[in-house]
């Protein structure tokens, strides 16, 4: 009989997000080896997840002050008031007080009691032996904390996608973001890191803890037989894609610009695909852009399935990664893994340095944030070999087997301290 296991995640299956297609391939290897008792976010996802033999859901605020995602160019117009209280409320220190109290653990455990009662029959009645968590969710180490608590020796493994308190974007909620870092050392007897940045730093914090670097992946299934082809300008158009939404900060700007100059310099039809949302900035970004007389032709595909995503990608001559205009210097976004996997050269819009150290020259070119470097990466990208052989180190099966061996060695050594 297989040993069952609580799995704690923002997103599951089902979702058109990287983070959900993420979780299926996981959980596709996870269920193999245990019983899968799955909680999540139950904004992303509403129904329970078919890998799991029990599912539950944790509740968390909405927030109008979230700019709103769209999936085309067009959005409601709002009134003259809501977008002057909007405009107030996105003072930085407004907008941080609010999300300290939105994301606080206080706020946190009077929305989920229902859950916590739930939580506690299933301890009672289930023989659970390990807790795997999924961060940077803040909400996910408040359900660990509850856990642990009512199972203090019980196994918890904490995989961390990005760092916790991080500065990406105005009014963090830093004081709630640097009470969840200090809980992982608490909580965790064992972290995964998914980049060698975020390795690092939480290495760096926390010298005696039980740490394992394991790499984002891809679905290999999705791309059996991808070889690569160098982008040829001979047929006189270049199709790129932009597999995620653009929020927060993107400079989706500097990017169309940059196309439209590479465009005018090669004398070439370029067209950009989007699947995914967009936020507010990004939507009058290329409402400018679709104004302007260029060789540029912009398709907004707004949100699609996974398998709807991989054709678009397929299709592409390139594609295109765009991070914040103040990134991360830790995390490397998820969409790149498929990128290589599709063996599609990539063009980087980052200044993130493990970002760029993956990306560059070995897989694709990146650039700044400017439209003259931008027109650069692509000219270089034109025509150049690309080396992807290496692919099957980021396969899913790979990641999978790596944070499953991390985890049983991990429970080998909770049941050896348990019987001392």
């Amino acid at each position: 009989m297989k040993e069952s296991v609580i799995i704690v995640s923002d997103y599951i299956e089902g979702e058109p997000v990287v983070a959900s297609v993420r979780f299926a391939g996981l959980m596709e290897y996870f269920r193999q080896r245990f019983e899968l008792i799955v909680i999540h976010d139950g904004k992303y996802g509403t129904k329970p997840s078919r890998f799991a033999s029990a599912s539950f859901e944790y509740t968390t605020a909405d927030s109008m002050l979230t700019q709103p995602m769209r999936g085309g160019r067009t959005h409601e117009k709002s009134g003259a008031f809501r977008r002057y209280a909007e405009n107030m409320l996105r003072k930085k220190w407004i907008l941080s007080a609010w999300r300290n109290y939105k994301y606080s653990k206080f706020k946190f455990d009077r929305m989920n009691a229902s859950l916590y009662a739930e939580l506690d029959r299933l301890l009672l009645e289930t023989e659970v032996k390990a807790v795997f968590v999924t961060v940077p969710d803040v909400y996910g180490l408040y359900v660990l904390d509850y856990i642990k608590r009512k199972s203090p020796h019980l196994p918890s493994i904490i995989e961390i996608r990005d760092i916790i308190n991080h500065s990406i974007g105005e009014g963090n909620p830093k004081y709630v973001l640097k009470q969840a870092e200090q809980m992982v050392p608490k909580l965790a007897d064992g972290v995964i890191a998914v980049s060698e940045g975020i390795h690092q730093h939480y290495r760096i914090r926390n010298p005696v803890l039980e740490m394992e670097l394991v790499k984002n992946g891809y679905d290999e299934e999705c791309f059996e037989g991808a070889v690569f082809q160098p982008v040829s300008l001979a047929k006189g158009r270049m199709i790129l894609a932009h597999i995620g939404s653009i929020y927060k900060g993107r400079n989706v700007k500097a990017l169309i610009e940059g196309l439209q100059i590479f465009s005018e310099r090669k004398g070439i039809d370029v067209e950009l695909h989007i699947a995914g949302l967009l936020d507010r900035q990004a939507i009058s970004d290329m409402d400018s852009a679709a104004d302007a007389e260029s060789g540029v032709t912009l398709h907004i595909h707004g949100s699609l399935e996974h398998e709807q995503a991989v054709r678009l990608l397929r299709e592409a001559d390139a594609a295109v990664i765009l991070t914040h205009t103040h990134g991360s210097d830790y995390a490397i976004p998820g969409k790149t893994f498929e990128y290589i996997g599709a063996c599609k050269p990539i063009l980087a819009v980052t200044e993130d340095r493990e970002l760029s150290a993956l990306v560059q020259g070995r897989y694709g070119e990146c650039a700044g944030h400017e439209a003259n470097g931008i027109a650069q990466a692509l000219e270089r990208l034109s025509g150049a070999t690309y080396d992807f052989s290496n692919r099957r180190e980021y396969s899913r099966k790979f990641q999978a087997e790596r944070i499953l061996q991390f985890m049983e060695q991990i429970m080998l050594d909770g049941r050896n301290v348990k019987s001392e």
